[in-house]
């Protein structure tokens, strides 16, 4: 669950920097959401300046696949100018735009916090891979049936890990998943499935969601070599990390 724009306001370019300043605001960021989870962004921050040093690959799959060039030639986005959660819950119920408004109201989200692309990101192209990411991040939610809680956030971040290799997905779910293993060895099941999910799936960051928000979320999930009914992932750390604090 993303709910708030990335804080980090410099205006050098991440891809800039030498590998050890960019570790060293990537750990101070990680740093800080492990003690605070709810710290999304700087979550963002930390997975900007954790994969700025191996982005070359992850845009080459993305532009290489006719559906990523599509989506980027045609500007493709889901925020506030395009996306009318009031529209999309009156949907009827089952389909994909229904589950993501009710996804996104039950958890006072709104596509606001996507709006314009990030602010240190010079090169357009690697941008919107980068934004288009942030945008779907609930979308892979609703499809994936990962829980918001830290449990269903970990599980999320290994099945993003085996869809497109980024660094910063894998760090955050081996430290998120020992963090957990004090609470609930559950979390060892979650991520080894997430994982297989992940690599069997189809590629979800390429998939045209706007196209589909009137398609049954069955359907959808269908498309995406995705279980039809999913069992829920997560929901049992609720409150555990406070309580633990």
């Amino acid at each position: 669950m993303m709910t708030t724009a990335a804080s980090n306001k410099s205006t050098v370019d991440p891809s800039d920097l030498s590998p050890a300043a960019r570790w060293r605001v990537a750990v101070r960021a990680l740093g800080r959401v492990l003690r605070n989870p709810d710290e999304t962004d700087q979550v963002l921050v930390f997975s900007t300046y954790a994969n700025a040093g191996t982005n070359s690959e992850r845009l080459e799959t993305f532009f290489n696949d006719p559906r990523g060039m599509r989506l980027f030639s045609e500007q493709r986005a889901i925020d506030s100018h395009t996306v009318d959660l009031d529209k999309l819950y009156a949907l009827p119920s089952g389909t994909l735009g229904h589950a993501y408004a009710s996804f996104m109201k039950r958890h006072g989200l709104t596509p606001d916090v996507f709006d314009g692309a990030p602010e240190d990101i010079h090169d357009p192209r690697r941008a919107y891979v980068i934004q288009r990411m942030r945008q779907t991040h609930d979308l892979w939610h609703v499809v994936t049936n990962c829980e918001t809680d830290p449990a269903g956030e970990v599980a999320l971040q290994a099945f993003t890990w085996a869809q497109v290799n980024a660094p910063s997905a894998g760090i955050l779910a081996a430290l998120g998943m020992l963090k957990t293993l004090r609470h609930d060895r559950r979390i060892l099941k979650d991520v080894a499935d997430l994982i297989r999910l992940g690599r069997a799936a189809d590629r979800l960051v390429v998939f045209p969601w706007e196209d589909h928000w009137a398609t049954e979320l069955t359907e959808v999930r269908r498309l995406l070599k995705l279980p039809t009914s999913p069992r829920s992932v997560g929901g049992y750390t609720k409150g555990a990390f406070e309580a633990a604090a």
